[in-house]
């Protein structure tokens, strides 16, 4: 009972924050900037809308959700919020499971505004593919959210936990190209400590990169796409990282 209470707790701070709100703003500047820029494409004027859009609001879900979820727990460190739930009959594992709870639940009202705002522009879309990006984009806020907390959590900074879970972030959307680009190089020397590093990481950090591509909105996702590693890899990534916030958050005094 106690779990469900702090996530009540939670989402109504977030509530209160009116980030809902603030991205739905969000969204619909986002939108109608899309259409303009659509109308002046010389062909397929509504499918450059919808792609321009999509990627704009995923950027947008993705800074709405990470902000809240590290200054609110930087501000309840600050302000002995947390001190104050761990006298009550709370464990830190009830505490931080939580909030991941809460942050989650989060990560699905921002995809699910995002998804019905792109599926709602006009033009031909494909509505499996529209789906499927969406439910790729919860999963990346799930475990973007989940990130921001592990950093909330271990740095005493917002403001370089903000700055390490957008590294992070940028680093999963980049690291097919980093593989494609590490199969092109000749093997030999620092480029293949470079190359089994690089590989290593790849397994650990989920593949972004496969997951909410623009192209599915038009023309449905790929059969070729291998959605058990994805999953997997991204359920394993979450484990990981909240193990790793369980760990830290235990050894803190207060």
């Amino acid at each position: 009972m106690m779990v469900f209470s702090l996530v009540k707790y939670v989402l109504t701070a977030a509530f209160r924050d009116k980030i809902l709100i603030a991205f739905v703003v969000l969204a619909a500047v986002g939108v109608s900037l899309s259409m303009f820029l659509g109308s002046s494409a010389m062909s397929e004027k509504d499918q450059f809308s919808a792609v321009f859009a999509a990627g704009t609001l995923r950027i947008g879900s993705f800074v709405t959700l990470i902000l809240f979820v590290i200054f609110y727990i930087r501000k309840s460190f600050e302000t002995r919020d947390v001190e104050y739930m761990l006298s009550r009959p709370v464990s830190r594992l009830q505490f931080l499971t939580a909030h991941s709870l809460s942050f989650s639940f989060l990560a699905f009202l921002l995809a699910v505004i995002t998804t019905s705002v792109i599926f709602s522009m006009p033009g031909p879309q494909n509505m499996e593919g529209n789906l499927l990006w969406g439910l790729s984009l919860f999963v990346e806020l799930v475990l973007v959210s989940n990130v921001a907390l592990f950093f909330s959590v271990v740095l005493s900074s917002s403001v370089v936990a903000t700055l390490a879970t957008i590294a992070f972030y940028t680093l999963s959307r980049m690291i097919g190209g980093i593989l494609g680009i590490i199969a092109a190089e000749p093997e030999g020397g620092a480029m293949l400590v470079l190359q089994k590093i690089m590989l290593l990481i790849s397994m650990i950090i989920p593949r972004f990169d496969l997951m909410g591509q623009s192209a599915w909105l038009i023309y449905g996702a790929q059969d070729s796409i291998n959605w058990p590693f994805i999953l997997s890899q991204g359920l394993v990534f979450y484990g990981l990282v909240f193990t790793a916030s369980y760990v830290d958050f235990k050894r803190k005094q207060f």
